[in-house]
């Protein structure tokens, strides 16, 4: 009887001994979730503008002007967040002013910065389309087909 005992008692041991190694399909479970949900938090939930649209190109429109008739605006957005800008004043100006710089994408992935040469103009990227908005994000005063920009390219 003792030598049985004896003999359950290793076989136990060396079973318990066998699993501590193994994780059990539920803490593999838990560990697996927990992984996956750490890497969906890094990853933005559903489509934007950035991830969504084709919006490297060429974008032409006359935006509204205080005091000319209109300001011809042209943006070149390149697919490695750069840019080159074209603003010239109708009835002011002979030659367009041109800048070049970088642009960042806010959060959403739904709006661009212009950085300090693009003097921070903040554009929402549309389908076949920038909308202009204030330095704060909003849309501008005004009827809002005004400040629509059209991609040509």
């Amino acid at each position: 009887m003792k030598k049985i005992s004896a003999i359950a008692i290793l076989a136990l041991l060396a079973f318990t001994a066998c699993k501590n190694g193994e994780k059990s399909s539920d803490d593999q479970m838990a560990t697996d979730s927990t992984d996956i949900e750490q890497v969906t938090t890094d990853t933005p939930i559903g489509d934007t503008s950035r991830n969504a649209l084709d919006w490297p190109g060429v974008y032409s429109d006359t935006l509204p002007c205080g005091d000319c008739p209109g300001l011809l605006f042209d943006i070149q957005l390149n697919d490695n967040n750069t840019y080159a800008l074209s603003l010239k004043y109708l009835e002011k100006q002979e030659t367009a002013n041109k800048y070049t710089g970088t642009f960042t994408w806010d959060d959403s992935g739904n709006v661009i910065t212009l950085d300090a040469n693009g003097d921070h103009k903040k554009l929402k990227v549309q389908e076949q389309s920038l909308k202009m908005l204030d330095k704060f994000g909003n849309p501008e005063q005004g009827d809002q087909s005004d400040y629509i920009i059209k991609k040509i390219d």
